[in-house]
């Protein structure tokens, strides 16, 4: 392969420099003039450095060409495209100047040529720089792909290129330990063993994608010995984000395998008809924006903002809170929108336009990741006084908890998912040790997320981390890792995998001849089938820690949050407090519970309210346009 690639790489290179020089050669001719040879002069170019780059692929990986490897390729090869993009404009220039009275070639001579060059070049050196900075990739010596062998490959920092998760990786946890009690206990699943295998989706679409196609392929080389007796893939544990979520399912819907999500939220998703094998342990969105009304009802606040994600969770909850305000007082003063790709610039507008506007109430449907960006922006303009009401995505986000957040965030209200309670969790994920599991990436990017050391020279990210002291002990480490007091998201994992025992301890007690299937059949409890699981998931439930568990006809759970409110904790930083709750499964009417006297305000609550003479001009004079519609 490498003896292949590299005459690739040194035949494409001949051939495009071939190319080049005979354009060099022939410059001043028509035909090369006509052509933008400028232009055509920087595509060759980098065309014949993306064929040289293939050469740094070959050899055995080193500190340097590791990060050698990727960045080289993505910055010639965004040169590449954005010369591309600039004769693609000037051609469509040109042909829009041939109308009458056009002018429109002035804006697209050399000197603008060159600046979208060098724009998208420098953004892709820009973006280069901060991942090799935050997670560099480093040599890695894989001895899991091929028992026998050792692999010499380069392992990608971070996919998204800049951050480690300890709170998912603690959620993970949650997952394995689930099993190991269900695997230990002789009631539920007598003569049966649950296995599992996790894959990391980086909280990206295309990668969940991926790690559902490589699941749906069966078990790799490495997996073989350990997993050659077991039985075909049954369920998924996942997603957290709504749209992973979304790609993961449409692919298992063909399959019939059932997923169960811990943290998607989106109401999109009940729909049965396109997400027929998805179920959840959180609540839809359906019902939380239904409770975030009833919020703003209760204390009378009548002029808000909303401001939400550029994905389908943002889009879905801003139309149904909208769908829920019609025919009340409430009434919507600015919609705004944060980019999918965080840019400053637009934050910085989206701030203004909340600081400037008279509605002092900002409801936010905001995943954490892309909010904390736009909250450290939003801190550097040192604007205050607003009232969040945060979306149970990132009402209980410990990245935000710090004292440096509550001058700005204080008194932040929402709802969010229900706390639990798991027993054995605390000394559970103190047992996670890089010595005790020395091949396993993720504890080794554990220690470097909580320490910000590598415990093993090999698995040094470049030369980033020092080498840790050995000394590092997790029960006195204070991070979102080790927060397990309150378990929430980490309850729901929980919940999820004890769904799944039940359901398959309700197939395998199934009775000859009152099974739910064709001639009231039963499955074979040795050859379990997803969609016989399935069934039994829709009709499962059971009760965990006083908690009854069990989905509805579109595979929803029964709503249930807690109001969350933003106090000041004795250091400084931020405590979550719980104020209230909201109850779905109570008479209509008295599903919220405020605890009005404990709660701390960003500022003072009826300052956020319409007088009551603007109310009544609205309704009198503006009614149909008081409410901003989102299409």
């Amino acid at each position: 392969m490498g003896i292949v690639l590299m005459v690739i790489a040194i035949v494409g290179s001949c051939l495009t420099t071939s190319v080049l020089a005979i354009f060099l050669h022939n410059r001043g001719t028509p035909i090369v003039r006509i052509n933008n040879s400028e232009l055509s002069f920087f595509i060759l170019f980098s065309l014949t450095l993306c064929f040289l780059c293939a050469l740094i692929f070959i050899g055995e990986p080193t500190s340097w060409s590791c990060m050698l490897r990727h960045t080289a390729f993505s910055i010639t090869f965004s040169l590449c495209i954005s010369c591309i993009l600039g004769k693609t404009l000037v051609v469509l220039a040109a042909f829009t100047a041939t109308q009458p009275g056009n002018n429109v070639m002035k804006w697209f001579g050399p000197t603008q040529q060159r600046i979208i060059i060098f724009s998208c070049t420098l953004i892709q050196m820009i973006i280069c720089a901060a991942w090799l900075i935050s997670s560099p990739p480093f040599p890695y010596r894989n001895t899991q792909y091929q028992r026998s062998k050792i692999i010499l490959d380069c392992r990608v920092g971070s996919e998204l290129a800049f951050w480690f998760d300890p709170r998912a990786f603690r959620w993970a946890l949650t997952m394995k330990l689930a099993v190991e009690e269900i695997n230990n206990s002789s009631e539920l699943l007598p003569n049966h063993t649950l296995g599992y295998k996790i894959f990391d989706s980086c909280a990206y679409p295309l990668t969940g994608q991926r790690a559902a196609l490589a699941v749906m392929n069966g078990p790799m080389e490495a997996d073989r010995p350990m997993c050659s007796s077991a039985s075909p893939m049954l369920a998924i544990i996942g997603e957290s984000g709504s749209a992973q979520s979304i790609v993961v399912s449409r692919i298992l819907r063909p399959f019939r395998i059932p997923m169960i999500s811990y943290f998607s939220s989106c109401a999109c998703l009940s729909d049965r008809r396109e997400f027929s094998t998805f179920f959840r342990v959180i609540p839809s969105d359906a019902y939380q924006v239904k409770a975030i009304a009833k919020l703003l009802i209760h204390f009378n606040w009548t002029w808000v903002g909303v401001v939400r994600g550029d994905h389908a969770y943002g889009r879905s909850a801003l139309q149904g809170l909208l769908n829920e305000l019609e025919d009340t007082s409430v009434c919507v003063s600015y919609q705004e929108m944060i980019p999918l790709l965080y840019d400053s610039q637009r934050a910085i507008e989206i701030i203004r336009v909340m600081n400037s506007s008279s509605a002092r109430v900002v409801v936010v449907f905001s995943a954490e990741g892309e909010l904390t960006p736009f909250l450290k922006d939003y801190m550097k303009l040192n604007v205050t006084g607003i009232q969040w009401i945060a979306s149970e995505a990132w009402v209980t986000a410990s990245v935000f908890t710090g004292s440096e957040y509550y001058p700005f965030l204080g008194g932040t209200i929402g709802f969010g998912i229900r706390q639990g309670y798991i027993p054995k969790l605390k000394d559970y994920i103190t047992t996670v040790n890089p010595h005790v599991y020395p091949s396993n990436t993720l504890v080794q990017e554990l220690w470097g997320a909580l320490y910000g050391c590598s415990p093993f020279s090999s698995f040094t990210h470049s030369t980033q981390l020092p080498l840790c002291t050995g000394q590092e002990i997790l029960n006195k480490q204070h991070s979102a890792y080790m927060n397990t007091s309150s378990p929430r998201i980490a309850y729901n994992v929980y919940k999820g995998v004890y769904a799944i025992a039940h359901s398959l301890h309700n197939l395998i007690s199934c009775k000859p001849g009152n099974g739910p299937f064709n001639n009231s059949m039963c499955a074979d409890s040795t050859k379990v089938y997803p969609w016989q699981l399935q069934h039994y998931l829709q009709e499962v439930s059971f009760t965990i820690s006083g908690e009854t568990v069990n989905f509805d006809i579109n595979g929803d759970s029964i709503p249930s949050y807690d109001l969350i409110n933003w106090q000041k904790g004795t250091a400084g930083n931020i405590e979550l407090v719980k104020v209230g709750m909201y109850d779905g499964a109570r008479e209509a009417g008295s599903e919220l519970v405020i605890y009005d006297t404990a709660i701390t305000w960003a500022r003072d609550k009826s300052e956020a309210s319409c007088s009551q003479n603007v109310v009544q001009y609205m309704r009198n004079q503006l009614l149909k346009f008081c409410r901003v519609k989102w299409r």
